[in-house]
C-alpha cells in the first residue's frame, strides 16, 4: 500500500504535467488544433499516458493517421513524461526524432493511446519512447494496435527542475 507521502507525489506530479499539458495547449496553435481535447489516463515517473478521439483533422489523403500529426503527438507527449520524471518546468530543445509508421489503422472516431516513457533524464539530454496505439473494445476487453513508435532527444540542459520552499535561482 502507498505512504501518505507517496499518494502526495503523485497527485503533484499529475498536476504538474496535467498544467503543463494546458499551458502548451494554450500557447501553441498546432498543437491546440492537433491534440485538443487530449487526456492524461496515467502520470507516474518518466511516464505519460494519454488518450485522444481522432477526427478528420488528424488525417491523410488515404483516411489514416497523418505523419505529420503523428509527429506533433511525440513531441508534445515527449515533453510530458520528461516533466513527470522530476517535475522540472521546462522540457528542452527537440535534437532528434525517428518515427516509424507501423499501421494506416486508426482512423476518424477512433481512439488512440499515446504512451511516452522517459528512458533518461541526464543533465543535458533526455530520451523518451514512444508508442501510438488504437484502442478498439473487442468483446469488453481493450484491442491495442500499434500505429506508430518513436524516439525522441531532447536537450535539457537549460531546463529547470521546480524551486523548492526558500530556495533562490538565477
Amino acid at each position: 500500500m502507498a505512504s501518505q507521502e507517496q499518494l502526495e507525489l503523485e497527485a503533484k506530479r499529475t498536476a504538474h504535467v496535467e498544467q503543463l499539458s494546458n499551458w502548451l495547449l494554450q500557447n501553441s496553435s498546432i498543437y491546440n488544433i492537433f491534440l485538443s481535447g487530449i487526456k492524461q489516463t496515467s502520470v507516474v515517473a518518466g511516464t505519460v499516458i494519454s488518450r485522444l478521439t481522432l477526427t478528420p483533422t488528424h488525417l491523410n489523403s488515404k483516411g489514416g493517421l497523418h505523419g505529420a500529426v503523428s509527429a506533433a503527438f511525440i513531441d508534445f507527449t515527449t515533453g510530458l513524461a520528461i516533466a513527470s520524471w522530476d517535475l522540472r518546468e521546462k522540457t528542452g530543445a527537440s535534437v532528434d526524432m525517428h518515427i516509424s509508421y507501423l499501421s494506416s489503422a486508426a482512423g476518424a472516431g477512433d481512439v488512440v493511446e499515446i504512451v511516452a516513457t522517459a528512458e533518461k533524464v541526464g543533465g543535458s539530454m533526455a530520451f523518451v519512447t514512444i508508442l501510438i496505439q488504437k484502442v478498439e473494445v473487442v468483446d469488453g476487453e481493450e484491442k491495442k494496435t500499434l500505429v506508430t513508435k518513436g524516439h525522441h532527444t531532447k536537450f535539457v540542459r537549460q531546463s529547470t527542475k521546480p524551486k523548492t520552499d526558500g530556495e533562490v535561482r538565477n
